[in-house]
């Protein structure tokens, strides 16, 4: 077990360690560093599983016995986990230049494995894009006996799905408040100044109360376009004045994008869009001027609070309660809040209620070569949380559907730099939300409603009530309309549609001079280009040369 001195090593027993951040459910919100005797020995007797129930972080939990390893990666995905083999040997690492460290090797891009990576659209699986590189994904146990492995579900979405809805909903919003502000703060003690990327949104908005409340020192960076649906520099600074935190502002700036710098060089599957570079560089920018040890999001927010605009709520609260006051209710909140009409919501819903309970995740076959997507059609597009028992409501595993999305989000480029925290994705406030009904969170015509209510008293009205998310769409219209040319040459000839993974003619005819792009299409053409950027990084740098700078860093 090889850690550096920035990455906690607890130690159980002489058989088991937990690598990483450990918070316990109860008492303070502060990290330990050590286990009570009465926790090393529950731990030991139970097994490494029991963490999940006591504890929660960012952390990877060994245990070692018999001749038997399990090793668990806790259901937030903090802490990365990836795995690989050299000569008999397992290798489990949290950065990708550790195992090529460790193995002395560099692997090469798994071309098979990347097309299904960008068919399948964010669905986290245990390959990634790199030949003889896999990850523990999170929530899982992997158990090693020799050559026999086995990997289990070690924590279960659904374990806490259970609509019992006594409470009344002031009660679940203040249980809620109470969650959210205890994994916030237990975050933010770890750092002395946290450097938090606000929107104006509600979920930033809602972290920088907390941090506002713990006393984090902590400061605010937001960005904004020249289109208004991306300038939200108003509301962010309402947040700020309202809980004391300072506001810097930063404009999207065309000239920062490269199309051939890569977003998530560092990892084994290309994750990212062109137009996040600047996001990225104005965080390393600001951070390096005031001192920031840590970046803090509001990611993951929409996530947990249940953000929807379908009629599966209505199906849930009918399928859960039968036909009545409560049913006509929640119809009414999906009306106010999406200005369907009754008929069309109600025929929705019945459509739900008619199809199978569980979550069928959707491909991404834009651009895709029509061999590949012909080649994939048939596969299941899988994943442990995803599968819901049989009384299951569509409403509640559309929630996990989304807990499972945001799995791939969480390591940006910035995380090179320090820590990047996601606290809205902690263990216990995942749990939390997962226990309150889909009809909760659409409460009163509003989107997240339950979080809404949660802190109305810690944030300005205008926060609470708004009701448009601000988009950066538009400045990714601006970079395909500005580099439409070397766009197009960058994927036509690029290796992508060398290896027959895109459709050039669909490029093609979607690039050509004067054709409007839509706002779906510039999104999948931008998460290409970083693709490509990807490969063209990994392809150009000699083997051993990052890895062996990285290892002495990275945790």
């Amino acid at each position: 077990m090889l850690t550096n001195e920035a990455c906690t090593c607890i130690t159980v027993d002489p058989e088991a360690v937990v690598i990483g951040t450990l918070f316990p459910r109860r008492g303070p919100a502060r990290a330990v560093t050590a286990l009570s005797e009465a926790a090393r020995a529950h731990l030991s007797r139970s097994g490494i599983a029991v963490l999940l129930d006591a504890w929660w972080g960012a952390y990877v939990g060994v245990r070692s016995r018999g001749g038997r390893t399990e090793i668990l990666r806790d259901p937030s995905g903090a802490l990365p986990c990836y795995r690989a083999e050299q000569s008999g040997s397992k290798l489990f690492a949290s950065d990708l230049a550790l195992l090529e460290a460790a193995s002395g090797r560099r692997y090469p891009v798994a071309w098979e494995a990347l097309g299904r990576v960008l068919y399948s659209a964010g669905l986290p699986t245990p390959e990634t894009a790199l030949a003889g590189i896999g990850d523990l994904r999170a929530g899982d146990i992997v158990m090693l006996d020799g050559v026999a492995e086995q990997t289990t579900t070690g924590w279960s979405p659904w374990a806490f799905a259970d609509l019992r809805d006594e409470e009344d909903s002031a009660a679940t919003a203040e249980r809620l408040r109470r969650v959210v502000e205890h994994c916030v703060a237990g975050w933010a003690s770890l750092y002395r100044s946290p450097l938090l990327s606000l929107s104006g949104g509600l979920d930033s908005s809602i972290v920088a109360a907390c941090l506002g409340e713990a006393g984090s020192g902590a400061a605010c960076l937001t960005l904004y376009t020249d289109d208004a649906a991306g300038d939200e520099r108003t509301f962010a600074q309402l947040v700020c004045d309202a809980v004391g935190l300072p506001l810097s502002e930063h404009r999207y700036d065309l000239d920062a994008v490269d199309l051939s710098r890569p977003l998530g060089g560092h990892l084994p599957r290309p994750a990212g869009r062109v137009e996040a570079q600047p996001y990225e560089a104005a965080h390393r920018a600001l951070a390096r001027q005031i001192g920031a040890d840590a970046f803090f999001t509001g990611n993951g927010g929409d996530n947990v609070f249940g953000y929807s605009h379908s009629a599966a709520a209505l199906t849930d609260r009918a399928l859960h309660e039968g036909p009545g006051a409560g049913a006509f209710a929640t119809l009414r909140d999906i009306c106010r809040q999406t200005g369907a009409g009754p008929l069309r919501v109600t025929r929705a819903a019945m459509r739900l209620a008619r199809q199978p309970r569980g979550y069928r995740w959707k491909p991404n076959q834009r651009f895709l070569h029509p061999d590949l997507v012909a080649s994939l059609v048939d596969t299941p597009l899988s994943h442990p949380w995803l599968d819901a028992p049989a009384s299951a409501l569509p409403g509640k595993a559309a929630h996990i559907a989304a807990l499972v999305r945001a799995q791939l989000t969480l390591d940006s480029d910035r995380s090179q730099m320090l820590p990047v925290v996601n606290p809205l994705l902690s263990q216990p406030i995942m749990e939390a939300c997962l226990a309150i009904p889909s009809w909760r969170w659409r409460e009163s015509g509003r989107d997240r409603a339950m979080a809404r209510t949660a802190f109305a008293n810690r944030l300005p009205s205008a926060i609470i009530e708004r009701r448009v998310k601000g988009t950066p769409d538009p400045f990714c219209g601006e970079i395909v309309q500005r580099k439409r040319a070397e766009l197009r040459a960058q994927l036509l000839d690029g290796q992508l549609t060398h290896h027959s993974i895109l459709d050039p003619g669909a490029i093609e005819e979607t690039l050509r001079p004067g054709r409007p792009t839509t706002g779906e299409e510039n999104v999948r053409l931008l998460e290409l280009a970083n693709v490509e950027a990807w490969l063209g990084a990994r392809s150009s740098r000699p083997s051993g040369t990052d890895a062996a700078s990285s290892a002495s860093t990275v945790g």
